[in-house]
């Protein structure tokens, strides 16, 4: 009976764990703003609700200006945006979207 109490409270313990590290996420970055790669933001998966009444847009650049020679990736979209950066992009702008949470 002992064992049985202490594999019921062991279980309990990790049911409580799981459930208080996926009650509540939090922002990595803003949905508005330019963000540099290393100091703003790390690299890796991203993903947004986006913008249910507008467009989300978002930019993976390799320099700070805003022409078409900077541009590795872009995208415009309603609803939920997923987004890699790679430790070789040096900013990530973004509007209009909600906040970015770590995907992975």
């Amino acid at each position: 009976m002992k064992g049985r109490a202490a594999l019921s409270a062991a279980v309990g313990l990790v049911v409580l764990g799981v459930v208080s590290a996926n009650a509540e996420e939090k922002a990595a970055f803003a949905g508005n703003g330019d963000f540099r790669v290393g100091p703003d933001i790390e690299p890796g998966t991203y993903r947004t609700t986006g913008n249910t009444g507008g467009s989300c847009h978002w930019e993976r650049t390799r320099g700070a200006g805003h022409g078409l020679d900077s541009l590795i990736a872009k995208g415009d979209v309603t609803g939920t945006a997923v987004v890699t950066i790679s430790p070789e992009d040096t900013y990530f702008r973004t509007s209009g979207c909600g906040d970015w949470k770590k995907a992975g």
